[in-house]
């Protein structure tokens, strides 16, 4: 048995920036030998102290793959690799002889994955590949909350971070395909499809709509239920249905005495009133009564304070590294632990340090494939994979839904009178097609009886329960393997299965307080601002994804089912790889932040208003910068602004262009312009189908390209139980039993929530 699971995968990894760096690094932890080769010059990267958590655990070869003899040598690591991933565009890759056509002819043994900018079928597929300027040109920026009129930059890369976990999932289903079929091929993803991934959380058309499934960007404010408390610690609360009275507390109603306020207010999310209380005590005092209402709620911190949390470190959610450049570093992990447990082999390398070492073992690694071929009928990587999900709101039911897009066979179990997610009708649709939904009360014998019945049918459990109610439903591990012990068991809490706060409540917005992500967001001197897309819950089921499959490969290896689990403070903790700890000083790594107007990071790498509309820039080096300043007539860095200010958009992009400047137009409002552009319909970044309740309804489609397959797209969302006969009756329930089950409460469906009632 292998020591970690993908011990003897090689993966060449030709890339730099955030997404493919952190995909193999992700699958280097787990096992996989990962070589990452490197210009003469480096990886730009290398001048951050990102680089040093994106590139650990990797060997560094230095080749110029654009020379006869840098391609020479990359075909020789390429004769050893399993995997080959690559941010190139596909003109660029074409002119480097690198296209999956290409590759494949001379490498049949390799699966090939790319991250672009736009999916390598889109009519963009060679434009820059670069997180702001696709933020604009997918129309994300406008989908923001600010503190300004106009679109908003995002400073989480949101983008990247998705991209990065879809191409890791990607590469883990193709390696489970390989093994379990010999089929091998390539798998792409884009920036653009990690935002797609996220904005699908508001972006739907559907023939027949209730208004409550168009999420509007204005239906709360950018400080949603945040209070600042005496000390100025800005406090992150999420009370969702007022479920905890926020006036019974007792620290409350004193304060709210002695300033003779009334009571009836204050458990309202964004109450006035409650700011006014809150607002006369230190947060060392709000912080432990509140939670000990059972209240989510945690502080704004800066970005890297996290890496010192108590939580973080129980769950071993960072490591410590001693790094060639910062010494000894405490730096961020991974978003899943899994067993057997993924470890840091190294540090990020030097230069080249690997080069001689990597090159003097070819002669004795592996070539070609020796798995034989056993064509499937169903060419979806994970074809015949059946997967059980328990789950309820986003961060638990997303990544079932990612498999099912793959291929699994989904069963999504919700009560009789459905999914807690079906409040937020957008959200329950983005993370629930290709499902079947049985509408069943597990709390009854009858419903544990078909508890039973299902995990036996399943070869992968997943769920996002608190440990406490996982254990009471018989759904924790222990549970779980005494009814099928080889069952894969995906795991998505809170705070992590140790520690003090593994039953606290967890949701996605005081994990981007803890994350400092509402302070970066809200842009330097600003209050901290929360992001309405629920980004770390997205994080969240992404790496919970990678883990899972991960577990599935595995057992696919070894016969022996494993746990990956994955928490919203482990994906808080991963995103704050951009800086470290250093030891001997205890002092954060400087890392880039935006400024108060919420444009971008400088004169250099920003948003910039123009006569109709808004421009994203994005300048590489000071030559570039001053070929800025030179095109808006500055003479310095501070007259860029009023100097582009009188471009009409469409000049300035063609200006920008002549001086070999990135730059795109920001598109606002652009939601519904989505599903009406011909270039999203020529590939399937649109998915289309009849839905039950709303007609026909179209979502953003594949988040994954394959160079052999098409990926199916035919079923909605469902509504509660529309799948609970068929089910049943799969199980070996007979028709009066089924009845019965019915007439008992104990099944349901198929119905809609009463406020999904059309008009």
């Amino acid at each position: 048995m292998s020591d970690r699971i993908l011990d003897g995968i090689r993966i060449v990894e030709l890339a730099s920036g955030l997404a493919v760096p952190v995909a193999s690094r992700m699958l280097a932890e787990a096992g996989a030998d990962v070589v990452k080769v490197e210009p003469p010059n480096g990886d730009p990267v290398r001048r951050s102290a990102a680089f040093a958590s994106w590139n650990r655990s990797k060997r560094s070869v230095v080749l110029d793959v654009a020379d006869d003899e840098g391609a020479i040598r990359l075909g020789e690591l390429l004769d050893t690799a399993d995997v080959f991933v690559h941010d190139l565009s596909p003109s660029r890759a074409a002119e480097l002889g690198l296209t999956d056509a290409a590759l494949h002819s001379r490498y049949p043994h390799l699966i090939v994955s790319s991250v672009t900018g736009y999916p390598i079928d889109h009519p963009d597929r060679d434009r820059p590949a670069h997180d702001l300027l696709v933020q604009a040109r997918s129309g994300l920026m406008g989908e923001l909350w600010g503190y300004r009129e106009g679109p908003i930059a995002m400073r989480f890369p949101l983008p990247s971070w998705a991209a990065a976990s879809l191409a890791a999932a990607g590469i883990v289903a193709r390696l489970i395909q390989r093994d379990r079929t010999g089929r091998i091929g390539a798998v792409h993803t884009s920036l653009l499809q990690g935002m797609l991934n996220t904005a699908s959380l508001a972006w739907n058309n559907a023939e027949n709509p209730i208004p409550e499934l168009i999420l509007n960007k204005y239906e709360a404010p950018p400080q949603l239920a945040m209070y600042q408390c005496s000390d100025g610690v800005w406090l992150q609360m999420m009370n969702p249905g007022e479920r905890i009275d926020v006036s019974a507390i007792p620290l409350v109603r004193e304060v709210a005495a002695e300033l003779g306020l009334g009571l009836t207010d204050l458990s309202r999310n964004a109450s006035d009133d409650l700011r006014t209380v809150i607002a006369q005590r230190p947060s060392a005092e709000w912080l432990p009564v509140f939670r000990a209402a059972d209240l989510a709620i945690e502080p704004a911190l800066a970005m890297g304070e996290l890496l010192r949390d108590p939580e973080v470190m129980a769950n071993g959610y960072v490591v410590e590294v001693d790094d060639p450049t910062y010494g000894k570093t405490i730096q961020a992990g991974n978003p899943f632990a899994i067993e057997p447990e993924c470890a840091v082999t190294r540090p990020a390398p030097l230069l080249g340090e690997h080069t001689d070492e990597v090159f003097a073992e070819l002669e004795s690694s592996r070539t070609g494939s020796e798995i034989p071929a056993d064509e499937p009928a169903d060419p979806r990587p994970l074809a015949g994979l059946k997967v059980l999900d328990l789950g309820s709101f986003l961060a638990g039911p997303m990544a079932p839904m990612l498999m099912a897009d793959l291929g699994a066979e989904v069963i999504k179990v919700e009560p009789v009178v459905g999914d807690r997610l079906r409040y937020k009708p957008s959200y329950w649709e983005a993370c629930s097609r290709n499902k079947r939904s049985l509408a069943v009360d597990l709390t009854t014998e009858q419903g544990q009886e078909v508890l039973r019945r299902l995990v036996g049918w399943a070869d992968v459990v997943h769920h996002n329960q608190r440990p406490k109610a996982s254990a009471k439903l018989g759904i924790d591990e222990s549970g779980l393997r005494a009814i099928k012990p080889d069952v894969v068991l995906g795991y998505v809490t809170s705070y992590g299965e140790k520690g003090n706060r593994a039953d606290s409540p967890g949701f996605d917005s005081i994990f981007q307080a803890l994350g400092g992500w509402e302070v970066e967001n809200g842009g330097v001197g600003n209050p901290p601002q929360f992001s309405r897309f629920g980004v770390l819950d997205v994080q969240t089921a992404l790496g919970s994804l990678i883990g899972t499959l991960l577990a599935v490969y595995y057992k696919q290896r070894t016969g022996r089912g494993t746990k990956a689990s994955g928490s919203l403070l482990a994906s808080a903790t991963v995103t704050q790889s951009e800086t470290l700890i250093r030891l001997a000083d205890g002092d954060i790594a400087e890392y880039p932040r935006f400024d108060a107007t919420q444009t971008g990071y400088g004169p250099g790498h920003r948003i910039y208003e123009v006569a109709d509309g808004w421009v994203a820039i994005v300048t590489e080096g000071e030559e570039q910068l001053a070929a800025l300043r030179a095109l808006a007539g500055a003479t310095d860095d501070e007259g860029i602004e009023a100097g582009l200010a009188a471009f009409e958009s469409e000049k300035l992009l063609v200006e920008l262009a002549s001086a070999g400047i990135a730059g795109e137009p920001v598109r606002e409002e652009y939601g519904f312009e989505f599903f009406d552009d011909e270039a999203n319909r020529t590939g399937q970044l649109i998915a289309s189908y009849d839905h039950a309740h709303f007609g026909r309804m179209e979502q953003p489609g594949a988040y994954w390209n394959f160079d052999d397959l098409t990926l199916t797209f035919d079923r909605a969302a469902p509504v509660i139980g529309q799948h609970t006969r068929e089910i049943l009756s799969e199980l070996g329930y007979s028709d009066e039993a089924i009845e019965a089950m019915y007439a008992d409460r104990v099944a349901g469906g198929p119905s809609v929530p009463k406020f999904w009632e059309h008009d």
